[in-house]
């Protein structure tokens, strides 16, 4: 089985470079803790403007284009500003607390794993609100399927799967009442649900028939609904990484799978992480190029012991310790 530890790169090997030193990460640290108020601000407007924007176009009104490129805008911008912290919110359950919104935060998480991924490709500014715009509207199909069908917690009868399938088609049609909607939106919407193997839906499409951009929102997308904070399911991060990985030689291309593993760490600032000396401890800055080892902050000892005094870590610089596993806060 192929491991995460395997398919990431090894930046120590590859791209040397100089460590920053103490004084100058605790600013950084510091920066990033003081920008937290104003990206969760940018965050929780974003979600309401694109459920408003959603309901516009379920309701059959015309949208303007330019409202759903205003919001790519921020998303890049903020990104920019901070992307450990504006990434971090993907997974943060207290973010996440209502069903209702489902929808409108899975698009929006997309939307910012995403980009962030063409950003680590180079994707110019142009590309990157292409992509975003386009995976704000990836699901908008999702909008003509029967709600008791969304909402349904328990497993979906065959007829039932069936009428998710339809979602793509279904925002093709929803796609019409967007004027001058992103450029490839209607290809995102419609191929996300491919797979590089033929085994996806609604054409079985294989390889190259599928464009670039679907093939990112197919990763994002079910990275996001893995690890999505429900109220009577989750998986943490860790877990939704490792099941990208088993399927990165079948369902999606290797080349974005490896990219996404590199700067999508499976170990987001707020995830508790088991250390093997047996201390726990939180994940407070992700470490540019090192995602499986970042800066973290103990807070139980080797015995399970609250710990006494803060102690910060930076497994960069400690490679006597590393990450065992990551750990699941309900279990604590």
């Amino acid at each position: 089985m192929v491991k995460i530890s395997e398919i990431i790169r090894k930046p120590e090997r590859e791209r040397p470079k100089r460590k920053p030193g103490i004084i100058s990460e605790v600013i950084k640290i510091k920066k990033e803790e003081e920008s937290f108020p104003g990206i969760k601000k940018i965050y929780e407007e974003a979600i309401h403007k694109l459920k408003r924007l959603m309901n516009d176009i379920k309701d059959g009104k015309n949208v303007e284009g330019k409202n759903v490129a205003a919001l790519a805008e921020k998303i890049i911008e903020s990104l920019r500003i901070n992307k450990n912290i504006l990434i971090s919110f993907v997974n943060n359950s207290a973010l996440h607390e209502s069903n209702e919104d489902y929808l409108y935060q899975h698009s929006l998480n997309a939307s910012i794993l995403a980009t962030n991924l063409g950003s680590a490709r180079g994707y110019s500014k142009d590309k990157l609100l292409d992509l975003c715009g386009s995976t704000l509207l990836h699901d908008i199909g999702i909008l003509k399927v029967p709600r008791e069908i969304i909402t349904k917690p328990s497993i979906l009868t065959k007829e039932e799967n069936d009428q998710i399938k339809k979602h793509p088609a279904h925002g093709l049609e929803l796609l019409e009442n967007i004027k001058n909607p992103p450029e490839s939106a209607a290809a995102v919407i419609y191929e996300h649900h491919e797979r590089i193997d033929g085994t996806g839906y609604p054409e079985g499409k294989t390889g190259e028939e599928i464009s670039e951009y679907a093939k990112i929102v197919a990763i994002v997308e079910v990275y996001e609904a893995i690890t999505h904070p429900r109220p009577y399911h989750r998986n943490i991060p860790y877990e939704g990484a490792r099941m990208i990985v088993q399927e990165a030689k079948s369902s999606f291309e290797p080349e974005f799978v490896k990219l996404f593993l590199n700067y999508i760490t499976p170990y987001p600032p707020g995830s508790l992480i088991l250390l093997n000396n047996d201390e726990v401890g939180r994940v407070v800055h992700i470490n540019e190029g090192l995602p499986l080892r970042p800066i973290v902050e103990i807070i139980y000892d080797s015995e399970g012991r609250p710990a006494e005094k803060p102690k910060r870590i930076d497994l960069s610089k400690s490679p006597v310790l590393n990450i065992k596993r990551a750990v699941d806060e309900s279990s604590l």
